[in-house]
């Protein structure tokens, strides 16, 4: 599978977690977990759905012969080195079954096997997808990445070189400019920079119009927060300043820099 292929899995595995994170609400309130999109989720993995009593769960076969087993529900509970048996047993007794004092013990005790619930059993569940995928690169897939970005702008294929932006935006861990800075029509990503001074840094920063076609960069970074930003940032996308790269140039810039990430894979 080539790069892009993973790429673009990567990005619908992380938007797919953050649909469920989304769901649970708040920290400590109720939840009602996006089940379907959990699902999504979980097929991008080595789980698979079993059923079981009333219980929706996903196995995972460990080395040892047991696995790990999710439970579907709102609590989202991942248990870990035991079996569909045990978890249905746990999570849903029978009557004949509560008879016996080693089964209630097994029932109102699951510390001995509960790996992680709620938030944290989605990012376990996101980790273990990524981690199925290959993200490592050569000079051919970026090469390619980048032709193919600078045959879409040249076609005025708004939708080509979004999704080509979108490959790099994740390839170099670009993030969203904050909407205070944004100009009407642009999607604007760049490098993030720790924050100084309680002001937040981005550079390089990418601007491009889908309406217009218009691809544009400033390379150094500036303060997202400084009254400066509202008059460069804007200045440049309207055309009223120069931008350090226009058009085709940007994609080039894109290519080097990817090139010069190290190790050549993403995490």
């Amino acid at each position: 599978m080539s790069l892009k292929e993973n790429l673009r899995k990567k990005i619908l595995i992380d938007d797919l977690a953050r649909a469920v994170l989304r769901s649970m609400g708040p920290s400590g309130g109720p939840r009602k977990i996006d089940k379907e999109n959990m699902r999504k989720l979980l097929s991008f993995t080595s789980f698979v759905p079993e059923k079981r009593r009333d219980l929706e769960l996903y196995f995972s076969e460990l080395e040892s012969g047991l696995g790990e087993v999710m439970c579907l529900d709102n609590e989202l509970p991942l248990y870990s080195n035991t079996n569909l048996e045990d978890v249905a047993l746990r999570r849903s007794p029978e009557l004949k079954e509560m008879i016996s004092i080693r089964n209630v013990i097994k029932i109102l005790n699951v510390k001995d096997i509960l790996l992680c619930n709620g938030r944290d059993a989605v990012q376990y569940v996101q980790n273990q997808a990524i981690e199925l995928l290959d993200l490592s690169f050569d000079e051919k897939d970026i090469d390619d990445m980048a032709e193919e970005g600078i045959d879409a702008l040249v076609k005025a294929d708004s939708d080509g070189a979004l999704e080509i932006l979108d490959l790099f935006v994740e390839l170099l861990g670009y993030r969203a400019i904050p909407a205070a800075v944004l100009v009407n029509d642009y999607v604007m990503f760049g490098a993030h920079h720790d924050v100084e001074g309680g002001r937040e840094f981005f550079g390089p920063i990418i601007m491009y119009n889908d309406k217009t076609n218009i691809l544009r960069l400033i390379k150094d970074p500036i303060s997202v927060d400084d009254p400066i930003a509202n008059i460069k940032i804007p200045g440049i996308a309207m055309g009223e300043s120069e931008p350090d790269a226009e058009g085709f140039e940007v994609f080039k810039f894109l290519k080097d820099a990817a090139l010069k990430k190290e190790p050549r894979t993403l995490h």
